[in-house]
């Protein structure tokens, strides 16, 4: 019986120890699999912030692209510098402890930009991912990598637990991200009520061929000086005419000027701007007052949209025009206007009948040349918009200048 009880005991220890040796191998495994989990977290949360860096430096470089090509260049050098200083600090930014930087910039269909992006891959984790569908032809875009900065310098995320682990110092993470840009294509935008031949707006910037478009403003308003940083007044002004229009464009011509260069619309829904889709009949107003005095005062020394037209017809034909169309048929309150995009305008000033305004950019005068006409002061523009659809630039598609950024992978 004692012997029993020995070989009793015996075997109740046993078993004892070997729960204890299963808590500490499983508690082992667990600490593991938390340092681990720890490591990748930080990797994981560095990648995201690195990714955010990219996508903010890439639009914003494709921004800047978009607005002025001589400024898109990207260098470190003392050269040309415009771009990284606008572009470099995004990186950083992004990042919770601000120490991250941009690493490399590419394009395609940039001639500024020589370097050339590499082939994307979805299964990398340092290349972009695949271009979507719609990013194809002559559409040009723009690629930023962002790589990891550390305090001292170094490109590494330390990861402690698995230095303990595998003697690994840590690990460098890098995102990229692309952005892209073109001639804009709005499902809707708000635009003035006043309408311009498509003829009228190619003559004041000429097009087709080099453009005339003075640089945006920015700063203080009217954002325009000639004693600070801000962008100078540009050499002359050009004029949209609600009536009066003294240009060279043929009225029997398909884009030309509206019969008594009457271009007012009542087919949006405000009475001096509204909403219109890009590609839409509008009925003509015949009347020449148009907006008052105090309705565009708030808009003076802004960039306004204005609708280009480049058919007129006395009835909607509910499709976009085509060959054979008379498409200067509209006369009187039968003129519909096809228009067929919309055109950046800096409004300085103004001559209508309830009402005038001289323009802001010295010497201060009015637009037009004699008190009969009516018509809008001020200079087209490049210009950004918010939303819309790039569609691939062609040497036919003016695009009167209007210009969409989107993220494009």
């Amino acid at each position: 019986m004692w012997g029993l009880r020995k070989v009793s005991r015996r075997r109740h220890d046993a078993g004892a120890v070997a729960v204890i040796v299963s808590v500490v191998v499983a508690f082992g495994v667990l600490m593991g699999s938390l340092a681990i989990s720890v490591d990748v977290g930080s990797l994981m949360s560095e990648r995201r912030q690195l990714q955010n860096g990219a996508d903010a430096a890439a639009l914003a470089l494709a921004q800047l692209c978009g607005v002025n090509d001589q400024s898109c260049k990207y260098s470190t050098s003392p050269v040309d510098t415009t771009a990284a200083t606008a572009v470099q600090p995004l990186a950083g930014l992004n990042a919770q402890d601000g120490k991250s930087t941009v690493s490399s910039v590419c394009a395609a269909n940039i001639s500024t930009i020589t370097t050339t992006c590499e082939t994307p891959d979805a299964a990398s984790m340092t290349k972009c991912t695949p271009k979507p569908s719609w990013l194809s032809g002559a559409i040009p875009y723009v690629e930023v990598k962002t790589t990891t900065l550390n305090v001292g310098g170094g490109n590494t995320v330390l990861t402690p637990f698995a230095k303990v682990l595998t003697n690994s110092s840590g690990s460098t993470v890098t995102a990229c991200s692309r952005a892209a840009y073109g001639p804009g294509q709005p499902t809707q935008i708000t635009v003035l009520s006043l309408s311009i031949s498509e003829c009228d707006w190619s003559s004041q910037v000429g097009w087709p061929g080099a453009t005339n478009y003075p640089v945006g403003p920015s700063g203080a308003w009217p954002g325009y000086s000639d004693t600070d940083t801000r962008p100078r007044w540009p050499s002359s002004e050009d004029a949209v005419f609600a009536k009066g229009n003294d240009t060279t464009c043929d009225t029997s011509s398909p884009g030309g000027t509206a019969p008594g260069g009457f271009a007012w619309l009542d087919g949006i829904t405000g009475p001096c701007s509204g909403v219109i889709a890009d590609n839409a009949w509008v009925h003509g107003d015949t009347g020449a007052n148009g907006c008052s005095t105090a309705q565009f005062d708030p808009l003076q020394g802004t960039i306004v949209y204005i609708p280009v037209f480049d058919c007129m017809m006395n009835s909607d034909p509910g499709r976009a025009p085509i060959a054979g169309d008379n498409c200067n048929s509209g006369s009187g309150n039968n003129t519909y206007y096809h228009i067929s995009g919309f055109a950046a305008f800096y409004l300085s000033g103004w001559r209508l009948t309830n009402g005038s305004k001289n323009s802001v950019r010295p010497p201060n005068g009015l637009c037009g040349t004699s008190n009969s006409q009516r018509c809008l002061s001020g200079w087209f523009l490049k210009d950004l918009i918010p939303a819309g659809d790039i569609i691939p630039p062609t040497p036919t598609d003016p695009n009167y200048g209007i210009t969409v950024v989107k993220p494009a992978g």
